[in-house]
């Protein structure tokens, strides 16, 4: 039977394959796909289902408040699939500091989300952007929209699709600052309930691969490779994480092969209610 979402699936997907001309999306990875080389799109996560691929939302069962630090970096979401919910949905956040050639740039995104299944063992999401960029002297809004499918034939197999910043640049904001639309890809598949394998592309020239492989029931250990050929700069990546009965704790390190100042560590904390 189709489920509400499915009014705009074939519209909205035919517009995800047309805005493949523009550059870098925005997105944000948990530590369980930064320690899993970027990847993660075709994997079901707490932490990344608002922020890397909505469509997976319908497949977490019950609400998980998610938080997410690193440094300079910031994010929480909240998510809700519960029997009493109308539909699966979430509000995340996330804030960042870096430096631009304006100088200081704060950047703030707050974005909702509405998921569900089309037919059976397909999903969608939609998620609605606001962010807000601040450097000395001025500041800049923009909204926007990502598009995201998951395709899971069967248990221990998933494929994901996403379209971010479906609503293009603003033309009236200076074009490092802008939201970019782009398109990624990503592939799952678990074997034997021991070893989870990761593979995920996007139309920025980036690709990332990563295994998971699970030690015992709660510890799981991450290892992943990823490359942005456009900016010639790839990254090895690891991490750990606990997967409790009450909480999650994951913990991810990125480095840049040939830079040494270029590293990430961040840690994350999952709590399902």
């Amino acid at each position: 039977m189709l489920r509400p979402l499915s009014l705009i699936k074939l519209p909205v997907f035919l517009l995800v394959y047309l805005s493949l001309n523009v550059a870098s999306a925005q997105v944000y990875n948990s530590s369980i796909s930064a320690a899993s080389g970027g990847t993660g799109r075709g994997s079901i996560e707490p932490g990344d289902a608002l922020l890397l691929n909505s469509a997976t939302l319908p497949h977490l069962k019950g609400r998980f408040l998610f938080t997410s630090f690193a440094k300079d970096e910031f994010a929480a979401s909240l998510s809700d699939n519960t029997t009493e919910s109308v539909v699966p949905a979430g509000l995340s956040y996330v804030q960042k500091k870096s430096t631009s050639s304006f100088g200081d740039l704060k950047q703030q995104d707050i974005a909702v989300t509405l998921a569900d299944f089309v037919v059976e063992k397909f999903s969608m999401g939609l998620t609605g952007h606001y962010t807000e960029q601040k450097i000395p002297n001025a500041s800049y809004s923009q909204t926007n929209v990502d598009l995201g499918f998951l395709y899971t034939p069967f248990s221990n197999l998933g494929i994901g699709l996403v379209g971010y910043n479906l609503l293009g640049e603003q033309d009236n904001i200076p074009k490092e600052f802008r939201e970019k639309t782009s398109v990624g890809a990503g592939f799952n598949f678990i074997y034997q309930n021991s070893i989870r394998f990761r593979v995920d592309a996007t139309s920025e020239s980036f690709y990332g691969v990563g295994l998971e492989t699970y030690l015992n029931k709660f510890i799981i250990t991450r290892f992943g490779y990823s490359n942005d050929t456009d900016d010639s700069r790839q990254l090895l990546t690891a991490g750990v994480g606990f997967n409790g009965p009450r909480f999650q704790i994951n913990y991810a390190y990125q480095g840049n092969t040939e830079k040494s100042g270029d590293y990430r560590h961040s840690v994350d904390l999952v709590i399902p209610f």
